[in-house]
């Protein structure tokens, strides 16, 4: 297999907009976002800035394919489906498919999609904002990345050496499965409480009922996800809620920032998971329940 030279990043919001501008940085002309000929007759017109800094990108489209390395998905749920679509001229034997969403299902759907090789990932601990085609962030975060079977050794360290090489932030899990879930937690948790109160990390962490009540969530999840052999310490839970105590206090999850734009939300990939998960073993899952129904309700006024 050849080293990584070229890359595309599926999707320009907070997690793709931030990692892409890290991957371009070194690899320039090698890289680009890409998308559809109406979004990239957008994204040409229009500035993009990050942190107060006009960029610009190369854009690929579906009409105009060449052969890709690597491939980052990082859409919203709802057109993860058209952006798998969307990869298909891009891709040779070896490139390799990561998904930058959140919950636990996309890395199975690219499995049973593609026979390229898929390398489960976790986005994680960064604080961007992304608003009318403007980023903003503090803190870069991190990628988890993790090697599930033995047959993908060769596609996973060539990722690693491509990450080594270009000084991208990442971490190397050594159970990614169980990261995964564990990032679903947190997701069902922070992610949930800020977009159900329209809050920041800031008032989530210093304000005692909520803090209580996303510590509180978090252990529910945990509990739900015990049942499936997923076990989770109170050790992990404390350093989750220490990271988002690291994260600018101003800023808010993608989630939240979905409700603030009157957006759909992911409820259905954090507590739709878990309480489905929770049904199937007769279990209740109360707070995760409670707040499905106030971002349900909150969609709906603007739907």
């Amino acid at each position: 297999m050849e080293e990584i030279k070229k890359v595309l990043v599926v999707g320009r919001g907070v997690v793709g907009g931030l990692f892409g501008s890290l991957i371009e940085q070194k690899i320039g002309g090698d890289f680009a976002f890409l998308c559809d000929e109406k979004r990239k007759q957008k994204y040409d017109t229009i500035p993009y800035t990050i942190n107060g800094v006009e960029k610009k990108y190369n854009y690929a489209v579906p009409a105009s394919p060449c052969p890709v390395d690597l491939i980052l998905i990082t859409t919203k749920a709802g057109a993860f489906h058209e952006a798998a679509e969307m990869i298909r001229p891009f891709l040779k034997e070896d490139t390799i498919l990561i998904s930058g969403l959140n919950g636990i299902e996309s890395d199975e759907q690219l499995m049973k999609t593609f026979d390229q090789p898929v390398i489960r990932a976790i986005s994680q601990k960064m604080d961007a904002r992304y608003h009318d085609n403007t980023l903003t962030y503090t803190q870069t975060g991190e990628l988890v990345i993790g090697m599930e079977r033995k047959e993908q050794r060769e596609s996973f360290e060539r990722l690693i050496r491509f990450f080594d090489r270009i000084g991208f932030p990442y971490v190397n899990s050594k159970d990614i499965v169980h990261d995964q879930y564990s990032k679903l937690m947190l997701n069902c948790g922070i992610n949930q409480v800020c977009a159900a109160y329209r809050i920041t990390y800031g008032k989530t962490v210093n304000d005692p009922q909520y803090r209580k009540l996303f510590i509180d969530v978090m252990k529910e999840t945990r509990d739900i996800l015990s049942k499936y052999g997923v076990y989770i310490t109170d050790h992990e839970i404390a350093a989750w809620v220490k990271a988002i105590e690291a994260l600018d206090p101003d800023s808010m999850p993608s989630m939240a920032q979905d409700v603030l734009a009157q957006r759909k939300t992911e409820r259905d990939l954090f507590s739709g998971t878990i309480i489905r998960m929770a049904e199937e073993k007769g279990v209740s899952a109360p707070l995760n329940e409670q707040l499905y129904e106030q971002i349900e309700a909150i969609e709906k006024e603007f739907a």
